[in-house]
């Protein structure tokens, strides 16, 4: 056998050393990047990105949990779809997983389920309850199941319980009949529901488009800011006064943000909008003040923030670290979109859109998941602790960045509680408001370079409440607020009515108490909701923007009133609920004599009638109305100020029907006639 030349050998070997060396220096080099980062996702569909880099290849092995599958490589770019399980672990491959990407985490926010709209209508002699399918994410075959209310007044059979279409014989007996609908897809369930509202005269099934619970037209609001409501309360020692808040009248509670935020304060920028504020406390004690809150007989409404969240959110963190790799890039605004009101846009350092609030950075509506984020959020509070309602703060600019998602929204939470108040912090006046879904929305007019003029307001000013009320001639007080409240507000829908909020100063800091009791005395005459915001109650007089307390733990509400308010809006709330004419019912302007300073309007309902009268001069005067301008069934001999239980006579004068009235300085009458 002929032996190897040894130098041969040692430069075979060389080589051998050469090439290894140069493959070692190319699978170091080697990289598959993708390019999302670990992420919480609200969508199960997603699109993931990335590239190759150091080595040629024409495909990679995608690793999705236990799955497999090949994804082509273009000029070293690749990308691929995947349907997300509740955990995702994803990574590349190349050559059996010689070279490997970093895992990514993507984890569903949420579990995805059939959402159905349960429909009822009068169909011949009975009502049929029909199941609308609007997404099957997983396209699964359903299972249905209608059945009754336990509490409905009186009981009524439904056939075909187990189809999609039921038929239920129309109930005889008056009341409101919830009907439920069960939905079964594989072991997951889910349960939506409608009502009919059967009257003597009618049966009106819901139509969730258009319609709002009964409810709503007699609510009598109270806003509470928890972190101030006592010091160092939070919910306890709101739960602890919700007695009081009932005895004064009120049939509506209305929480400013309990969700976790930055700073404290009143909590609107969110750091997470499924957890509880710790300041505030906890999971359980948000239950006991809404639980204990319905045992009174009270509605519960919590204050949302779609708009925007803290700009230290970590979803906005997140866009910060990693710019457009960042899952949440497109979750938040970026760009001048030249919306309604982007004129008062801002651009901070970091990219991020926000109007008029540093540090709180507008939510970007144009991606589907961040509706399906919000759409679930909304959905969370409705489910778990079966609240009444929303308050939606600052949705003015989302409806003008997105204005056809809220009606999705009002969809998809009134077939889990179609009784839901959804009310928007946005302009009655624009009738938009109403058709994107909101049932009631803020007294302001519609002005839109200033976004948030209330009605009755002349100037904005930080620290002073300016109304119409301090206009310095009395005369052109009355004009001003004939044109608020026939000219520049609505009176046939839900309108939120208020004298205070959370952004207002306080009233009586800038009128005097028989303005502030005239101005009250109007409020609660007019349709609408009217809003009392803690501790108006008691004519407390910091801002609400102030960190200080506004009820004390060891002390009574009514105990901290020294001007004798409290009984006043106690008396205006309980004639109200009296008497229907002066709930959400027709109002008409009414012509006055003798008194420039004098602004009536008529309200009625069925055969009852009011005159409403202010008088918003300090100097008394008496006013003069002829009846015959209104629209009664008969000409009564007297009116009474149920405000008093004074009467006054009226004198017929040939064609006339005189009702002659005197008013104090900054008064006001409610009038009723009646035989």
């Amino acid at each position: 056998m002929r032996a190897v030349n040894p130098e041969i050998l040692k430069l075979i070997k060389s080589i051998l050393i050469l090439v290894w060396t140069v493959a070692f220096t190319q699978c170091l080099a080697a990289e598959i990047i993708l390019h999302k980062k670990d992420a919480t996702i609200w969508l199960p569909q997603q699109r993931i990105t990335g590239e190759i880099s150091g080595f040629k290849a024409k495909s990679l092995t995608i690793h999705h949990n236990k799955k497999k599958f090949k994804v082509k490589i273009i000029d070293n770019k690749f990308r691929f779809d995947i349907q997300a399980e509740a955990k995702n672990t994803i990574w590349a491959s190349y050559r059996k997983g010689k070279i490997q990407s970093a895992k990514l985490l993507l984890v569903l926010g949420y579990q995805p389920v059939p959402v159905v709209k349960p429909v009822a209508e009068v169909n011949g002699e009975g009502l049929k309850l029909s199941a609308v399918v609007l997404n099957n994410p997983d396209n699964k075959a359903l299972g249905y199941r209608w059945y009754a209310d336990k509490n409905n007044p009186q009981v009524t059979p439904i056939n075909n319980a187990n189809k999609p279409a039921a038929i239920v014989p129309i109930p005889e007996k008056p009341g409101i009949y919830y009907y439920n609908l069960l939905i079964t897809s594989g072991t997951d369930s889910v349960t939506y529901r409608t009502y009919v509202n059967r009257t003597a005269q009618e049966v009106k099934p819901f139509n969730i488009d258009t319609d709002h619970a009964p409810w709503i037209n007699e609510a009598i609001i109270y806003q509470i800011t928890p972190n101030t409501f006592v010091k160092k309360g939070g919910f306890a020692a709101i739960t602890a006064k919700l007695t009081e808040i009932q005895q004064l009248g009120i049939n509506t509670i209305y929480l400013q943000p309990v969700t976790k935020t930055e700073k404290g304060g009143q909590g609107y920028d969110v750091m997470d909008y499924l957890a509880v504020d710790s300041r505030l406390g906890n999971t359980a004690q948000l239950k006991v003040l809404i639980d204990s809150a319905k045992v009174l007989g009270l509605k519960v409404i919590l204050d949302l923030v779609p708009n925007h969240t803290s700009v230290n959110h970590p979803y906005a963190l997140d866009c910060v670290a990693n710019g457009t790799n960042s899952h949440y890039f497109k979750f938040y605004q970026h760009a001048n979109d030249k919306a309604p009101y982007s004129s008062f846009y801002h651009i901070d350092a970091n990219q991020f859109v926000y109007y008029f609030w540093h540090g709180l950075i507008n939510l970007d509506y144009t991606n589907p998941e961040v509706q399906q984020w919000m759409t679930e959020v909304c959905k969370y509070w409705v489910r778990e602790f079966d609240i009444d309602g929303y308050r939606f703060d600052a949705v003015w600019g989302m409806n003008a960045r997105a204005p056809q998602y809220a009606r999705r929204l009002r969809t998809e939470l009134k077939i889990i509680k179609p009784e839901l108040l959804l009310l928007a912090e946005d302009k009655a006046t624009d009738p938009g408001v109403y058709t994107k879904g909101f049932d009631a929305a803020y007294d302001w007019t519609a002005d839109t370079t200033w976004v948030s003029q209330w009605t009755w307001q002349t100037t904005y000013h930080d620290k002073k409440s300016l109304t119409v009320f301090n206009l310095t001639d009395s005369t052109q007080r009355a004009i001003q607020l004939y044109e608020a409240l026939f000219r520049n507000t609505v009176m046939d829908k839900p309108v939120l009515r208020f004298m205070e909020n959370n952004d207002l100063p306080r009233f009586i800091n800038t009128h005097n108490q028989a303005q502030t009791k005239m101005a009250a005395g109007l409020l609660f005459a007019l349709p609408g909701m009217p809003l009392l915001f803690n501790g108006q109650e008691v004519a407390r007089t910091f801002h609400p923007y102030s960190s200080r307390s506004i009820f004390q733990a060891d002390k009574p509400i009514q105990s901290l009133d020294s001007l004798g308010i409290f009984h006043y809006y106690q008396q205006l709330i309980s004639l109200r609920k009296q008497y229907p004419a002066l709930v959400q019912s027709q109002v008409q302007p009414v012509n006055v004599t003798g008194a420039n300073s004098v602004v009536a309007l008529h309200r009625y309902a069925g055969s009852q009638h009011f005159i409403v009268l202010l008088n918003v001069n300090g100097a008394p005067v008496t006013a003069n109305i002829d009846l015959n301008q209104l629209t009664l069934p008969a000409i009564p001999p007297s009116a009474k100020n149920v405000l008093t239980s004074k009467g006054y006579p009226i004198i017929q004068k040939e064609s006339m029907s005189e009702l002659a009235v005197p008013l104090e300085g900054y008064s006001v009458k409610w009038l009723l006639l009646t035989n």
